[in-house]
Formats: C-alpha cells, sequence, structure tokens
C-alpha cells in the first residue's frame, strides 16, 4: 500500500519539508553566532518544524538542543520538573549515568526521582518544596552550563508566552543574562500581541534582548513544485489550478496546505477533480467547525462588525463612513474593537492593512457570516 505523502498535525520531517532555504540559513547562522533568538509565528505556522530542522542539520557540528513546551505547564514546579526531564533526557544516557551526573555538577537537594513507563523510557523528576523551589529553578537551569564546556547548547522554549502566568518571567531573565556566550536560547511562541509585551516594553525583564526572526508564508510557487511532485511520485496527478484554489485559501500555512495535500491525495484515484477538491475542503473545514464557532460565539457584537468590515474591505480604509453606516458602528467603536481583536490575536496589521492571524477562519466567516 502506497502512503499518503503528505503529513500535518506534528513535527514535519525532511521528505515532508517544504522551502524556507533561506530562512534556514539564516537561522543556522544565528545559532551559530550564539544569539538569542524570538520566533514568531500564529499556530499552524510551522515555526516548531522548522526550527528542529534548522537544529537536526547543525547536529553534526556538535550543537545540542533541548526542548520544552510551555503550553500545557500550570505551575512552577510543573516548569521546574518539566525542564529537569527535559535536560536529562537531552544527555542520551542510562538513567543512572543521568542521575550521577546531576548529583556530581549540582547541589541539588530534593531527591531525583526517576519513573519508566510501559516500554521503559525513563523520565526524571525533582520532589520540591516551596522553600527550595526557586533555588532548584536556579540549580536546574544553570547544570546546561556543564554541557556547554563540551558542545554548543540551545534551549528552544516554545509557546514562552506563557511564563508569564507562572510568574516566572524576571527570575528566568536574571538566570539566562548569565549564560552570554555559553548557551543560546530561542523563545517561540503564538500570540503576538503577548509575545511583543515582553520583548518591546522597556519595563519587562526580557526587553531588547532578542534578535526577532520573522518566518513568513511560504511562497505558491514552491507549494506548486512540492505538491505535484507528490502526486507524480505516487502516480497521480493534481492540476496547477486546484494548488492555485488551496493557495488562496490557506495563505501558504504549512498545517492547512499539507491537510489540502493530504485529504485529496486520499480521495484521488488516478487525477483530482472539481469533486474531490471541494469533498476535501468540506471534510477539513467540517474538522475545524465547533472551534471556529466557538471562537465567533466568544467576541462581542462590535468586535463581529469589524471582521465583516475587514473582510469587505480586504483589510484596507476600515474607516470608511459607508462600511460604518453600513454595520452602525462609530469611528471610536470600531478602533475599540479592532484593538480587542488584535490582542485576542485572532486579526493583526501589517502597515496600513488588517487580516487574519489564520485564514481558515477567514474563509470560515467569509463563507458562512
Amino acid at each position: 500500500m502506497i502512503i499518503n505523502p503528505f503529513y500535518y498535525g506534528g513535527a514535519i520531517t525532511d521528505e515532508h519539508f517544504c522551502n524556507r532555504i533561506q530562512e534556514l540559513k539564516e537561522l543556522k547562522q544565528d545559532i551559530n553566532a550564539g544569539l538569542n533568538l524570538l520566533i514568531y509565528a500564529p499556530r499552524r505556522f510551522g515555526k516548531t518544524s522548522f526550527v528542529l530542522k534548522a537544529l537536526d542539520e547543525l547536529k553534526d557540528t556538535n550543537t545540542k538542543y533541548i526542548f520544552l513546551d510551555l503550553m500545557y505547564i500550570s505551575t512552577q514546579e510543573e516548569f521546574i520538573n518539566k525542564y529537569f526531564n527535559a535536560i536529562a533526557q537531552s544527555l542520551e544516557q542510562s538513567s543512572k549515568k543521568v542521575v550521577k551526573f546531576f548529583k556530581s555538577v549540582v547541589k541539588l537537594r530534593p531527591n531525583i526521582n526517576v519513573n519508566f513507563d510501559y516500554i521503559g523510557t525513563p523520565s526524571f523528576s525533582l520532589a520540591l518544596s516551596d522553600e527550595n523551589r526557586h533555588t532548584t529553578l536556579e540549580e536546574v537551569m544553570n547544570s546546561i552550563l556543564d554541557f556547554a564546556k563540551k558542545s554548543k547548547i540551545i534551549v528552544v522554549f516554545d509557546e514562552f508566552q506563557e511564563i508569564v502566568n507562572l510568574e516566572l518571567e524576571a527570575k528566568l531573565r536574571s538566570i539566562i543574562q548569565m549564560h552570554s556566550n555559553k548557551v543560546s536560547y530561542i523563545f517561540m511562541g503564538s500570540k503576538k500581541s503577548l509575545l511583543n509585551q515582553m520583548f518591546m516594553d522597556k519595563n519587562r525583564p526580557f526587553y531588547k534582548s532578542v534578535k526577532h526572526f520573522q518566518i513568513k508564508e511560504i511562497k505558491k510557487e514552491s507549494w506548486c513544485s512540492f505538491i505535484m511532485e507528490k502526486f507524480n511520485q505516487t502516480n497521480k496527478i493534481i492540476n496547477e489550478k486546484y494548488i492555485d484554489e488551496i493557495i488562496a485559501i490557506t495563505k501558504g500555512f504549512p498545517y492547512y496546505t499539507q491537510q489540502f495535500g493530504y485529504e485529496i491525495w486520499n480521495l484521488t484515484q488516478n487525477s483530482a477533480t472539481d469533486e474531490i477538491f471541494h469533498k476535501a475542503l468540506k471534510t477539513i473545514i467540517s474538522r475545524e467547525e465547533a472551534l471556529f464557532t466557538m471562537e465567533w460565539d466568544n467576541i462581542t457584537p462590535n468586535q463581529k462588525k469589524a471582521i465583516k468590515i475587514i473582510i469587505d474591505k480586504y483589510g484596507k480604509n476600515l474607516y470608511d463612513e459607508q462600511y460604518l453606516a453600513k454595520y452602525h458602528i462609530k469611528t471610536g467603536s470600531i478602533q475599540t474593537a479592532l484593538k480587542a481583536l488584535i490582542q485576542k490575536d485572532i486579526v493583526d496589521k501589517n502597515k496600513d492593512r488588517y487580516y487574519f492571524q489564520d485564514p481558515l477562519f477567514e474563509y470560515y466567516i467569509r463563507e458562512n457570516f
């Protein structure tokens, strides 16, 4: 059986990765230079896959990385233990050697606990108390300095904006700034409004502490070559017009674009058709509909009006009196609504144009409201 050549829903590996050649080159140069980086991109934009691919391509240069996703971490204790486990796992040694290492390089007062899953994979944690929490955090974070004597160490914090909820922002900054020229950090996140506050507000600990690294949508030309090649390699055909329609909806978002390719490929015996394209689109929308409906229901009437005006005006000249009258909204009210939509990371602004952060949500609103 031929395996579907498209993949979505997790980190993308080599055969599923599309383009970003110049961005990968720049990212590897920055990593080699020891810079601390902030990488923002909306959810489903492929930033995690992008960073992991760059790090994988550097593995032969004596570069090691530690990866921690903060999205579902809700307490300081959980952060310390998840980070401790991530560091321990990066050692790629037996559990006894890991424990011995930590006892030899740090003065951890809590006991080190080792648990095994059903296939024998160990996970590591610490017995913490309120009295030793901050001291232990510092010791855990500083333990990687011993690695840095032998290898270039990169620490990747995904969804870093969540650290604010843990009240660790200032503590982390005070520790990280002492790691300069020894350990490099990559901060990733999907909530632009929060990240801007963290890294661009002069009153915040991480103010001007990173290079802002921007990744953009993958161009249609790259997707066209990628998708057609995947179909051709599996003896199927897709006309370029369907790829144009896919990109018109997804705006080049990797998650959605791969999902379209996956669904159309599954439905195609020999050659993609209009019927197959629309059936794939219906399938994809149906999977997201509950989430999109909830998001729509959770915004105010004025925010809904602002969204409709963005759609009608293609994001520009939103204060057109004709449209304000059409939707019965005043200038001050739409200004407030737009600000709130940006803070909620539903829309964003590039120069004089407002746009949706999630292109499929935009399509859903266009079609249904």
